[in-house]
């Protein structure tokens, strides 16, 4: 048994991803990672089956603590292991179902304990621990992609910060800063439809006209970070999801908003990419 050694998992409305991971240095073990769709539309049984079935795959490629740490969107009863998601285009079948006790009974004798985390939070707590973020005291950090996550890292211990149902320009922050926006942006700029920002995002790759979509993303991101940061008054900024990989085609714009603003803080994008969340959940309970 290695003590060191925490598998973290990353569920998402349509996937499980799951790793072994040293939380002693942020490193998934080689080999561990496993990755499966998931049809968050099946009976219980289903969904539960699907995940072991990941998750015991990672267990068994290398010996480890039994421990497992789970990146779980809401609402969620994280201390209970009960989920509470009901209407909402996922996992409606696992409405009030113990989660832990049914993954445990699936999983026999191969796990010690299993433990919940909120997903906003997570990606930000292996920055927290492993990453850029690591050296600051209060830190702030976004997931743009289908959502608009964030969290707050308070000397080193990431919360979630509930940020996507902020107000912002007549609506909330979610109908700005996730992957709709930009496909509907998109449509109205080019007269174009993309079936979603990652085809967006591979056409942004190749300098086309998408530049002025991503130039009026960093304005509103840059107006809505200035005003947290009055309020909060934060040392950095992490971002992480699939949005961000396109950083090249707005960081720019978005340093040079913020610095007109005195908002003098380094923005980051996340170290660990799309293994963020399930290194972090692994962190989260080293």
């Amino acid at each position: 048994m290695n003590e060191n050694i925490i598998l973290g998992a990353d569920i998402g409305g349509s996937h499980i991803t799951a790793a072994l991971v040293n939380v002693a240095n942020g490193q998934i073990l080689p080999g561990s990672l496993h990755r499966e769709k998931v049809n968050s539309k099946a009976g219980a049984s289903e969904i539960i089956s699907t995940w072991c079935r990941v998750i015991s795959g990672s267990l068994k490629s290398a010996s480890n603590s039994g421990k497992i740490a789970i990146a779980m969107p809401g609402p969620f009863d994280y201390q209970k292991g009960i989920s509470y998601m009901k209407n909402m285009d996922k996992y409606d079948a696992l409405y009030g179902h113990d989660v832990r006790r049914l993954m445990l009974m699936e999983l026999a004798g191969d796990v010690a304990e299993i433990r919940f985390i909120n997903d906003a939070g997570c990606f930000l707590q292996g920055e927290l621990k492993h990453g850029s973020a690591s050296k600051y005291d209060k830190v702030i950090g976004f997931t743009l992609g289908t959502g608009f996550g964030s969290a707050w890292g308070i000397k080193g211990t990431a919360t979630d910060a509930d940020y996507w149902q902020y107000p912002f320009m007549g609506s909330i922050c979610e109908h700005f800063f996730s992957s709709r926006w930009f496909v509907s942006k998109h449509a109205q700029y080019s007269g174009l439809q993309v079936p979603n920002v990652k085809h967006l995002i591979e056409e942004a790759d190749s300098g086309n006209s998408l530049l002025e979509l991503f130039d009026e993303f960093s304005m509103n991101f840059g107006i809505f970070l200035s005003k947290i940061y009055k309020k909060e008054n934060f040392d950095c900024i992490v971002l992480g999801g699939n949005i961000s990989k396109a950083s090249s085609l707005f960081l720019p714009q978005l340093q040079s908003y913020l610095s007109t603003r005195s908002v003098l803080v380094p923005v980051y994008i996340s170290t660990f990419g799309e293994s963020a969340a399930l290194i972090g959940a692994a962190c989260s309970i080293a």
